[in-house]
C-alpha cells in the first residue's frame, strides 16, 4: 500500500524539484536604478549619480535625495561609474599607509574594502550550491552531509574568482581580500544547496505521511 502511494508522490516531487532547479538556474532579480559608486582614499565608499567633476570638487546626487552633495577631490581616490568604466581622481593623502602594487595611492583598507566589493558581485560561479543540492538530493539529507562539508573548505580556483580586472589581484592586500570574499561565498553556497535539498526530502516524507493517512 505504501509502495503505491510513494510512486505518484515521488512523480510530484520530481516535478517540484525540476521547477525548483529550473527557478535557480535562472533567478529573478529585483531592477534597481543604476547608480555609480565613489571610493574614497579612507575606503569608505558612496552610491550616487555623479553630475560633475572639477579640479578641487565632485558633485554627486545619492539615491535617496532631491539635491546634490559636494566631496573634496582631494577625498576621492575613484569612481566607478554604473556602466562598468573607472576613473581614478586623487591619491590618499601623503600621510595615509600605503603600499606598493597595482593600486599605488589607495589605503590597505581601501583596497580591502574595494575587493570584497568586487568579489561580491564578481564571483558568480555556482558549482558549489548545485553539487551539494545534487548530493542531497540523491543521497539524503545524512549522506548528503559529506558534499557541503568537502566542497566548502577547497580553495576557489583561480579560474573561477570571476575578478572584473585580473590584474588587481596581483595586490596582495586586495588579492587576499577578493579571495577571502569568494571563499566566504562558496562556503555559504554550498551550505545553501544542502539546505535547499533537505527542505526537499522533508516535502517528500511530509507528503508520504500525509497519503498514508
Amino acid at each position: 500500500m505504501l509502495l503505491i502511494l510513494f510512486c505518484p508522490v515521488m512523480q510530484r516531487i520530481r516535478l517540484l524539484l525540476l521547477v525548483l532547479l529550473a527557478a535557480g538556474a535562472s533567478p529573478a532579480r529585483a531592477q534597481t536604478p543604476a547608480t555609480d559608486v565613489i571610493l574614497r582614499t579612507d575606503g569608505t565608499e558612496v552610491s550616487g549619480r555623479v553630475l560633475t567633476i572639477t579640479p578641487l570638487e565632485l558633485r554627486y546626487l545619492p539615491p535617496t535625495g532631491a539635491d546634490t552633495l559636494p566631496l573634496a577631490v582631494a577625498d576621492v581616490f575613484l569612481v566607478r561609474y554604473a556602466n562598468g568604466t573607472r576613473e581614478v581622481l586623487h591619491p590618499a593623502p601623503a600621510n595615509a599607509p600605503t603600499a606598493p602594487g597595482p593600486l599605488p595611492g589607495l589605503s590597505e583598507t581601501g583596497r580591502r574594502t574595494l575587493a570584497q566589493r568586487d568579489a561580491t558581485h564578481g564571483y558568480t560561479d555556482h558549482a558549489a550550491f548545485w553539487g551539494s543540492l545534487g548530493a542531497t538530493l540523491y543521497g539524503g539529507p545524512v549522506f548528503g552531509l559529506v558534499a557541503p562539508a568537502v566542497i566548502a573548505p577547497h580553495r576557489v580556483a583561480e579560474r573561477n574568482l570571476g575578478a572584473p580586472h585580473p590584474a588587481l589581484l596581483a595586490d596582495a592586500f586586495y588579492g587576499e581580500a577578493y579571495r577571502q570574499e569568494a571563499q566566504r561565498r562558496k562556503r555559504g553556497r554550498a551550505w545553501a544547496g544542502y539546505g535547499v535539498g533537505t527542505a526537499a526530502w522533508v516535502v517528500l516524507f511530509a507528503s508520504l505521511l500525509a497519503n498514508a493517512h
